[in-house]
């Protein structure tokens, strides 16, 4: 491994950019439509590179080329769903939320449905968001433990293990994310995203050019991919195939829908636009963003597998290898910098959006908004740190288990928003405040343990807790009618 001084300059001038664009980008405002959605003032195009870097982490930058490494560019079918169901959030959804004035998208339920239903929907965010960023951000830091405990020793006579390695990159990640999130509100999350969106994408272009100069025969290497099937995007025919066409289409679709559809984090840069259709082409420009990003992640992988001459190597650990191997110094400093910038994003967008959700659905101050985003920035430090003191055969299924949390929940609450747009439904489900969060409940318990017992995937968890809302639902209407309408 090459790391040395020189890299860890890099990595200290990337903080320092950092943290003056979070000071110069923000404003110092009590208000909380500027801290929270920066008074609808922002264009769309900061906006859609957010919503990319925040879904954007450490594992995305890490793991996709590993899947082309293992196989082939099909991986890009669940992408183009991605673009369809952000498509239908853009002029289903968003027209639903914007107009009203809210500052957090449960705003709408309560005034739909109720208050109790507002909390319900509210609550299960913010938990599932701990308990999900708290096993993305744990699994971020694992990479740059990795990377760190064979390279520091090159620089300080001391060792450290991959535990310390991991707990310190985690306190400085959040140290630095926090004072920035806490300085400007959400227009600095905005603006730092956009930042490290251009960080971490360099360092992808930057790994694929060093991939292509060290083949000796770089259009050999296109030839032998496109004749072995390696670039492979469209699987019609194997209905077994991991990416099997249809499924995988309207799996990203249905992900898609309910993540950035009924996720505060992600409805809340559509609700700081300037206006609806700016709102709109945010959310979809952001799909073929992550589409065009996905590409390039491919195609690191399909190099890295004709630069290990196919060697059998873990997927989640093939790029890692080749940057440990084969990074100079001072580049390795920026590709730890582009890692680093697509966990801070995260972490960012999650701390203002629990912040939000806790004064507008909860009304809790917690000593102000900017004492709000330290409270949380340590509570998803702890929730994080959590995963460090288990045992490695417990953290790999609390790994698994957290990054499916997502897929537990976001369908039933995606259907409640999609519960007023559908005629059918609306004019059927007539339930009350209580019955409404019952059935929220009660879908996604059910969801998450099909999830857990059955292991299905999100291709099955999404669409099965969208049906099983509205089954809940139903029933609730008829013990809890709603008797005013």
């Amino acid at each position: 491994m090459h790391f040395a001084w020189s890299d860890a300059l890099v990595l200290f001038f990337y903080f320092g950019i950092v943290l003056y664009s979070g000071y110069k980008s923000g404003r110092n405002s009590s208000e909380s439509k500027e801290f929270f959605l920066a008074n609808r003032s922002l264009s769309w195009v900061p906006l859609s590179l957010s919503i990319v870097a925040t879904e954007t982490s450490a594992l995305t930058f890490l793991s996709v080329p590993g899947i082309a490494y293992s196989g082939n560019f099909t991986f890009l079918q669940v992408v183009f769903g991605y673009i369809l169901g952000r498509t239908v959030v853009a002029f289903v959804l968003i027209p639903l939320t914007y107009h009203h004035n809210f500052l957090s998208v449960y705003e709408w339920v309560g005034t739909r449905f109720g208050r109790k239903s507002q909390k319900t929907m509210s609550g299960l965010f913010s938990v599932t968001r701990v308990l999900g960023d708290g096993v993305r951000l744990y699994a971020s830091t694992l990479p740059v433990a990795m990377l760190l405990e064979l390279g520091l020793p090159k620089i300080i006579p001391y060792s450290f293990s991959q535990y310390s390695i991991g707990v310190w990159t985690l306190a400085i990640v959040t140290l630095i994310t926090v004072l920035y999130t806490m300085q400007g509100g959400f227009r600095s999350v905005v603006w730092v995203d956009t930042l490290q969106y251009f960080v971490y994408v360099f360092g992808g272009v930057f790994a694929l050019f060093l991939l292509y100069q060290a083949s000796p025969e770089p259009l050999a290497v296109i030839s032998s991919a496109w004749q072995g099937n390696k670039l492979k995007f469209l699987e019609w025919e194997n209905t077994s195939a991991t990416y099997f066409m249809p499924w995988a289409v309207l799996g990203g679709a249905l992900l898609s829908l309910g993540t950035h559809g009924a996720d505060q984090m992600f409805i809340q840069r559509s609700l700081a636009a300037k206006n609806v259709k700016d709102a709109q082409k945010a959310m979809i420009g952001s799909g073929i963003a992550v589409f065009f990003q996905m590409i390039l992640f491919l195609a690191i992988g399909t190099f890295l597998f004709y630069k290990f001459n196919g060697q059998t190597i873990a997927q989640d650990k093939v790029f890692s290898k080749f940057l440990i191997e084969e990074v100079p110094t001072p580049f390795l400093g920026l590709l730890l910098s582009g890692i680093l910038a697509s966990t801070m994003s995260t972490l960012s967008s999650s701390i203002n959006s629990l912040s939000l959700t806790a004064k507008a659905d909860f009304g809790w101050n917690l000593g102000g908004q900017k004492l709000s985003s330290v409270f949380f920035g340590i509570l998803l430090f702890f929730s994080s740190f959590f995963f460090f003191s288990l045992p490695e055969n417990y953290t790999k299924g609390l790994l698994e288990l957290g990054l499916k949390i997502s897929s537990f929940t976001v369908g039933s609450m995606v259907a409640v928003f999609l519960t007023e747009v559908i005629p059918f439904l609306r004019k059927r489900i007539i339930v009350s405040d209580l019955g409404l969060a019952l059935a929220l409940a009660s879908s996604i318990l059910v969801t998450g343990i099909f999830g857990t017992v059955k292991n299905y995937n999100f291709t099955v968890l999404v669409p099965l807790g969208m049906i099983l809302f509205w089954s809940f639902a139903l029933i609730a209407g008829f013990i809890f009618p709603n008797r005013k309408r």
